[in-house]
């Protein structure tokens, strides 16, 4: 173990401590392989590649030995900031033997050997009371890796909204990059905030494309805006090299900018969020960028923001050298159902009707799936501007219609009505009934959010998918031999409600509503999470199969005593990651701690796997001398076990050994 002397310099007006030490608590440990041989295959990104295909093209592990693999070593992450960290999110990357991610409350960044888990360094920001303050603290999701060959660099963005450049050897920031290794991004925004309070940050890596290093920003969640205005989101680059400022695009145009004009009211002077708190894709072929833009303040309320407003909850690709608009999709017109895109996009070379298309697909919270030329921005199947229901809520405006692809067809319910109710027993079903009469039901996922004390007695609007999705930031999975996109679904019903919160300026914020659950059971019927593979080249579904078997605590509830309950799923959302030979699930943060090893062609279940908690993150595989190996996160928060790294792999003879501390 290797101690870095502290660095301390002093930025703007925050004292900031760095250090790029062996970890203090962390550790990794299991047996010492007998040294296999073969290839090594590398997992370089957040999504495997640049164009997200979360695609392992090993196959060592294989549908018939998948049921042998053991966890081959676990790393710990106890004492990694201020308080137990009960979720982890990140993907670790894995590059030249060592794995690199981000851990614990306060984000730090870890180097640890891909075969033992034994620490090679940490480093983390003390960033004091901006760091306190900053919105979307936690872990991260990951890191991002950038070599020229002779040197390499870990990039990662701090909870307080600094973009850092370490050594990927060693840890230590870059003295040559920036200011010591760091970049003020919130200083780069191109307008004026207070550089502690400012509520931005970032939730997702930095995305790397050739030498920029690409920031996606978020913002506090926007249910209930202390104000109307916000501090704009920008997607800033910076030369991977200097740290210098390469180029910003507003997603929230300035005057004289294409989509200016679709905020009415000078609405664009004033609001906020637009951040892309999802991962981007990249062709690296064409040097064009692809960003998930999330919707703008706030998210159940637009009547300050009168307008289509773009380029929220949009589709974005830019030129990577320049910054500029290549074309973009707005996916959904003013959005005030927090339809923010929560999926990195996804690229597939794809065969339509006999024409080879090379596509980007975005998938939705409102279970959508929208395929576009990823050259053109075209459509490959229509996407049709369909009439929806307007609003009711005084100084609201909503869009007369919203785009609805034609295929493929949702992959989770979209709208809904009675019949969906929860039907287990006649009397679970009455009871929803009489809940659900005392609000309004969404007809389609574009029903906007009412009163919660309407002129109608109504309390809200049941909407389906809810603000979770359908799909959030867990996304999607594909196989790029034979074009399926595996997508994971979470059939989370939501009551969009509005109040005066007396806190803001806003004239409504979401709030109220009542519950979406009859006796503790959710008030839908199953299944509660699904899996749904989709064939890009046709846009049909190939099949549709419930995300694991069902909860203990829905097979155990009194209310449905001696009832025989169908396969329900799941009440979370489900993690993908497709191999060579099979499907790997996770049933998602909170759920039951087993990994489902599923049929590619048909969803049929070969074999499960237990593991020692609830999985919270996406899972990847790299290879080391030809073992393979499956890594993710897992935690379980009511047997108060903190976030841990596990990695399994087929037994090797040989002895016991550990690695870490």
């Amino acid at each position: 173990m290797r101690a870095r002397t502290p660095i301390v310099i002093t930025l703007s007006l925050l004292a900031i401590t760095l250090t790029a030490l062996a970890a203090p608590q962390g550790r990794g440990q299991g047996p010492a392989p007998a040294a296999p041989t073969g290839p090594s295959v590398e997992w370089k990104t957040y999504g495997g590649n640049l164009a997200n295909w979360r695609y392992s093209p090993l196959d060592q592990l294989t549908k018939d030995n998948i049921g042998s693999a053991k966890i081959a070593w676990r790393w710990k992450s106890d004492n990694y900031g201020t308080n137990p960290e009960y979720r982890n999110e990140s993907t670790p990357i894995m590059i030249n033997r060592t794995l690199f991610f981000t851990a614990g409350t306060e984000r730090w960044v870890v180097a640890a050997d891909a075969v033992t888990g034994a620490n090679k360094w940490s480093w983390h920001l003390e960033e004091g009371e901006r760091g306190r303050l900053a919105p979307r603290r936690s872990s991260g999701r990951g890191v991002a890796y950038w070599t020229d060959g002779s040197k390499a660099r870990i990039f990662t963005i701090t909870p307080g909204f600094m973009l850092a450049a370490l050594d990927a050897e060693t840890g230590v920031p870059v003295s040559t990059f920036g200011t010591s290794g760091l970049v003020d991004l919130k200083a780069n925004l191109g307008v004026d905030v207070d550089l502690i309070n400012a509520a931005i940050g970032n939730s997702s890596p930095p995305f790397v494309f050739d030498n920029v290093v690409v920031i996606p920003p978020a913002l506090q969640e926007g249910t209930r805006p202390p104000s109307m205005k916000n501090v704009p989101a920008r997607i800033m680059a910076f030369d991977t090299r200097t740290g210098k400022l390469a180029w910003r695009f507003n997603t929230i145009p300035v005057k004289g900018e294409v989509g200016y004009d679709s905020w009415e009211k000078n609405s664009a002077e004033y609001t906020g969020n637009a951040g892309s708190w999802a991962p981007m894709a990249g062709d690296d072929k064409r040097g064009l960028i692809y960003v998930p833009v999330e919707d703008a303040t706030g998210d159940y309320y637009g009547g300050h923001r009168p307008g289509n407003n773009l380029f929220a909850s949009s589709l974005v690709c830019l030129d990577a050298k320049t910054g500029k608009r290549v074309w973009h999709q707005q996916l959904v017109h003013h959005d005030i159902w927090d339809r923010d895109n929560p999926t990195q996009p996804i690229l597939a070379d794809i065969t339509v009707s006999g024409k080879k298309i090379e596509a980007v697909v975005q998938l939705t919270k409102h279970a959508y799936a929208f395929v576009f030329d990823r050259v053109t921005g075209a459509p490959v199947w229509p996407i049709n501007e369909v009439p929806v229901e307007q609003t009711d809520v005084p100084g609201e405006k909503t869009s007369p219609t919203q785009p609805v692809p034609s295929k493929p067809a949702p992959y989770d319910r979209v709208g809904v009505t009675i019949d969906d109710l929860i039907d287990f027993t006649p009397e679970l079903r009455a009871e929803a009934v009489k809940q659900m009469a005392k609000v309004r039901l969404g007809k389609s996922p574009f029903t906007p959010p009412s009163l919660a004390n309407a002129p109608d007695g109504t309390t809200g609007t049941l909407t389906v998918p809810g603000a979770l999705g359908g799909t959030n930031w867990e996304g999607g999975a594909l196989d790029p031999e034979t074009g399926i996109l595996y997508v994971g679904s979470w059939t989370n019903p939501s009551i969009f409600a509005l109040v005066k919160d007396p806190r803001s300026d806003m004239d409504y914020s979401g709030g109220g509503g009542g519950s979406t659950r009859v006796r503790g059971l959710p008030i839908l019927k199953p299944p509660y999470s699904r899996i749904t593979a989709i064939d890009l080249n046709t846009g049909d579904h190939q099949w549709m199969v419930a995300n694991g078997d069902t909860p203990p605590d829905v097979k155990n509830n009194a209310a449905v005593a001696g009832v025989t309950i169908p396969k329900t799923g799941a009440q979370t959302r489900p993690e993908i990651l497709v191999t060579k030979t099979f499907l790997l699930v996770a049933e998602g943060s909170g759920a039951q701690p087993i990994l489902h090893v599923l049929d590619k062609a048909t969803g049929g279940e070969l074999t499960s796997i237990t593991v020692p908690g609830a999985i919270g993150s996406v899972p990847m595989s790299y290879s080391v001398n030809g073992r393979q190996f499956i890594a993710f996160w897992t935690s379980n928060r009511n047997a108060q076990q903190p976030s841990e790294l596990i990695t399994l792999a087929l037994p090797v003879a040989g002895g016991g050994g550990r690695g870490g501390q």
